[in-house]
């Protein structure tokens, strides 16, 4: 049950097995409607229905339990393009500012592939610099 749940989450993300433990993905999906972002400690609320993602000092988009995985490796955060829908909530004013840029859904997929780069290792490998982990 949870497998077929897993694939319906992380389709287009090319999602699989790293260990035991953690699911390894793309950061963007193929046809860029799902992106999964890195995001700190300060951008996650958790609310009665599940959490809210900061994105600046009024606004936040409402995510559920099973789009956010905090874990050893830090936040990761999945966002659906359809239901990002920012709205007017909190005031976060004393963290965040007024960045009206992080209301729009291609600012966060332009940080979702940028989050997405590789570098060349000393064996002349790519390497993704920022991987996901997600729990499993």
């Amino acid at each position: 049950m949870r497998t077929d749940f897993n694939k319906i989450r992380f389709a287009g993300l090319s999602h699989k097995e790293k260990s035991n433990k953690y699911f390894t993905m793309n950061r963007v999906s193929d046809d860029e409607s799902k992106i999964v972002v890195k995001v700190g400690d300060s951008h996650i609320l958790k609310t009665k229905y599940g959490y809210a993602l900061i994105l600046n000092a009024e606004y936040v988009v409402f995510i559920k339990n099973w789009q956010i995985d905090q874990n050893f490796y830090g936040n990761e955060v999945l966002l659906i393009k359809e239901f990002f829908k920012p709205k007017k909530w909190g005031d976060f004013s004393d963290t965040f500012g007024y960045e009206e840029e992080n209301l729009d859904w291609n600012e966060w997929l332009e940080t979702a592939k940028d989050q997405s780069r590789t570098e060349i290792d000393e064996d002349g490998e790519a390497r993704l610099i920022n991987p996901v982990h997600w729990t499993r």
